[in-house]
């Protein structure tokens, strides 16, 4: 890292790259960690690694110079390209600068998003990575990407991304799922009476210890839904768990920390993006209901290959809470 933070010398421009990385990065009150994402992402690539990856920071801020990193000698020079907003269109400008004053949030992480694919489109790199300034990589994380996506379907058009990132607490026993949990656990319990009746009926040394049906149904009415009960507090996570590998993950949106899509689907992953009919909802959300009503998978790797690691929220101090508490688990089985 302080080698990288010290490096002033000018990377030579990424020619056919594999992959096009984009980094988004806004200026936030108090605490900048671009130079944290770019150290990590940057300093354990070797060589050959580098020369795939044509690097691309976007600067979403409609004045750049406000941007605490903008000028900094070790951005100039890890870059292939720094991005701006093209201020040649006046009232596109003007738009952004508007979402940006009133603090629209939902509106400009859509749009700087889009924005961010398109440029990274436009290198032909078959791969487009997009990752957000308040991460952590881990060592080796770009070959590992590399050996994960190899095992995708070949056929592009089925899925939309594979996480580098992603937070257990959206993956517990999910709400909107109570009725298939609820009729999983009356099947539980009515398929426990019938085995356990059964088993009155004609195992004779069944009945020296339970010796009435009675006693059956207390045991289906109070144990059985205690032990179910149990199985839910112990958590999804210690019950279900995912483990090592890559796995299709198609529930929670949650989050935009890191993303990467084949090339092939950027155009249709823009056209969601920015034909958004509920505005309330950010990316991530955005192109989950889009994905699911065109019946695309999504990836992810376990343990996630980035960290957040950020404190300060890109929409205000108001969210530092929510920011604070976005954490994977998992990623800590690294070390």
């Amino acid at each position: 890292m302080d080698s990288f933070a010290n490096s002033t010398a000018v990377h030579p421009l990424t020619k056919n790259p594999l992959m096009c990385l984009g980094v988004t990065t806004i200026r936030r009150d108090g605490h900048q960690y671009l130079k944290a994402a770019l150290g990590t992402l940057l300093d354990s690539l070797e060589g050959h690694q580098r020369e795939q990856i044509h690097l691309i920071v976007f600067i979403a801020q409609t004045d750049p110079k406000t941007h605490p990193d903008y000028t900094a000698g070790w951005l100039q020079a890890s870059a292939d390209k720094i991005l701006k907003y093209d201020v040649s269109d006046t009232v596109e400008l003007a738009r952004i600068r508007h979402l940006e004053e009133e603090h629209l949030f939902w509106n400009k992480s859509g749009h700087d998003y889009a924005y961010l694919l398109q440029s990274c489109a436009a290198t032909g790199a078959p791969w487009v990575a997009i990752v957000e300034d308040d991460i952590v990589a881990q060592k080796g994380w770009y070959a590992r990407a590399m050996g994960a996506l190899e095992k995708l379907p070949k056929d592009e058009l089925r899925w939309i991304y594979m996480k580098m990132f992603y937070t257990e607490k959206l993956h517990d026993w999910n709400s909107e799922s109570w009725l298939l949990y609820l009729l999983t656990c009356l099947v539980v319990s009515l398929f426990s009476l019938i085995v356990l009746l059964a088993c009155h009926a004609r195992v004779r040394n069944f009945r020296k210890y339970v010796h009435k049906p009675a006693d059956i149904l207390a045991l289906c009415l109070f144990w059985v839904p205690a032990f179910i009960t149990l199985y839910f507090m112990t958590g999804k996570h210690s019950m279900k768990p995912y483990y090592g590998g890559l796995h299709r993950m198609q529930h929670s949106g949650c989050c935009t920390q890191g993303l990467i899509f084949p090339r092939k689907m950027v155009p249709r992953a823009i056209y969601a993006i920015n034909t958004a009919t509920d505005p309330r909802y950010y990316v991530d959300m955005t192109l989950k209901n889009w994905a699911d009503r065109e019946g695309l998978a999504r990836y992810a790797l376990t343990p996630p290959l980035l960290q957040h690691i950020g404190g300060r929220s890109s929409k205000g101090l108001k969210y530092d809470e929510g920011a604070a508490s976005i954490w994977s688990f998992a990623f800590e089985d690294y070390t």
